[in-house]
């Protein structure tokens, strides 16, 4: 995804917007299970975008190391402009929003920023970076990064460029369960990180030993290889419109499912399955049809059709995220709402009194009145209630009667409803 990160495509929702590739990817599993596969994939596919990245990272630490010679007195040199898209997870908020605004390239002459790309193959690294020091803050780029979402910052220190900024960032990181856990949890649930995540899952060893490999696969590393560099050539607005039909239905036929089962939380699981399957399946179907695709340049474009194949491996990767969310995050959703509902009855309950006792004034009342029903110790504190309902709307002051040699004011009720 980060490879065709020229490429855009249109969705059902709000179809007027070209959309972006993103990826947010955990990779679970138990210690040892094997998670080191995502290291070799991530080198070999990413070769394209580390190698542009070495000239930038050069022209950086050359700077750095005149501004080390400069005195006090001496012109400093101006920064150079460099694109590096490829960070480690140790990596400062200043430095990473620079690197992503100035990761920009001319397509088809329009400037596009280009995705950031960052993978880590320990997901708890990541999260105690989290906590404080270069990574901190990081957690809403990471929730703005699936939609690209505008973002900005305005900080007084000087490295800190004023300015507003599109998030572009595919981020990949494997774990164990319990870093998972410590990731998305019932406390930071409601932030949509869980419907933004694609979780992986590796499943358990059982004791098997693996193959032992006698010959290593070169062939196959170059297969990779290629067809890197090829996606890191394509650009255009993708011909996915049968998919994203494809990807309605399948999305309005889950939903119909989880309104028979009046399942909120499958419902919230459910809107945002639909992007998983077009940002997952547009590399294959790609890769599938590049035999039609149009040479122009230095990139690849032109319109391809999809077929029954395109839609069922798109079919077959939202199932798989669907099922994973409702494994890993079926009952926190629940719990949410559930919580939901229980503050919402546990107002209602608080507010039940008031309603109980406004319900037993008669139609016209008095002070003394207001004092039996809603249980009042004094009449100054029950004509501040009956002002407070007349302010509300739901009494009037309608005239005024002679009690206990007292004249006091009646009140009529103007609502049958409180609140």
């Amino acid at each position: 995804m980060t490879l065709m990160t020229r490429c855009t495509y249109r969705f059902y929702h709000r179809p007027e917007e070209l959309r972006r590739l993103n990826s947010s990817v955990i990779v679970e599993g138990d210690p040892a299970c094997g998670k080191s596969f995502a290291t070799r994939l991530f080198k070999l596919l990413s070769k394209p975008i580390a190698e542009k990245d070495k000239e930038g990272k050069k022209a950086i630490n050359a700077y750095r190391e005149l501004m080390k010679t400069k005195g006090a007195n001496k012109e400093k040199p101006n920064k150079p402009k460099v694109v590096v898209r490829i960070h480690p997870a140790r990596t400062s908020n200043a430095q990473f929003i620079q690197d992503m605004v100035n990761s920009v390239e001319v397509v088809d002459g329009e400037e596009m920023q280009l995705h950031m790309l960052t993978f880590d193959t320990e997901l708890d690294n990541t999260l105690c970076l989290q906590k404080g020091g270069s990574w901190i803050d990081k957690i809403s780029l990471e929730l703005k990064a699936f939609h690209n979402e505008e973002d900005g910052q305005a900080y007084s220190n000087v490295d800190s460029v004023l300015q507003d900024f599109i998030v572009t960032w595919n981020y990949i990181y494997t774990g164990t369960p319990l870093a998972l856990k410590k990731k998305v949890n019932e406390r930071n649930f409601g932030s949509g990180l869980a419907t933004r995540l694609t979780c992986i899952p590796l499943p358990s060893t059982n004791f098997e030993m693996l193959t032992r490999e006698i010959a290593v696969d070169y062939e196959s590393d170059e297969r990779l290889k290629e067809w890197a560099y090829k996606l890191d050539r394509t650009k255009g607005e993708l011909s996915l419109r049968k998919i994203i039909d494809a990807l309605f239905d399948w999305t309005e036929r889950r939903m119909a499912d989880a309104a028979y089962n009046e399942s909120k939380a499958d419902e919230m699981l459910l809107k945002r399955c639909a992007y998983h399957g077009v940002n997952f399946a547009a590399p294959f179907i790609i890769m599938r049809h590049w035999d039609e695709l149009k040479k122009d340049g230095e990139f690849w474009c032109g319109a391809f059709g999809t077929d029954e194949i395109d839609q069922r491996l798109a079919e077959l990767i939202v199932n798989i995220q669907f099922a994973c969310q409702k494994h890993y995050f079926g009952a926190m959703a629940e719990k949410y709402f559930d919580d939901k509902t229980r503050d919402a009855t546990a107002n209602r309950q608080r507010q039940q009194k008031t309603i109980d006792a406004f319900n037993r004034l008669p139609e016209d009342f008095t002070v003394y009145d207001v004092m039996r029903c809603f249980e009042l110790k004094s009449t100054p504190v029950a004509r501040v209630r009956a002002n407070r309902l007349v302010k509300d709307g739901l009494a009037k002051k309608t005239g005024e009667i002679l009690l206990d040699s007292h004249c006091q004011t009646v009140y009529t009720k103007t609502s049958s409803l409180l609140y």
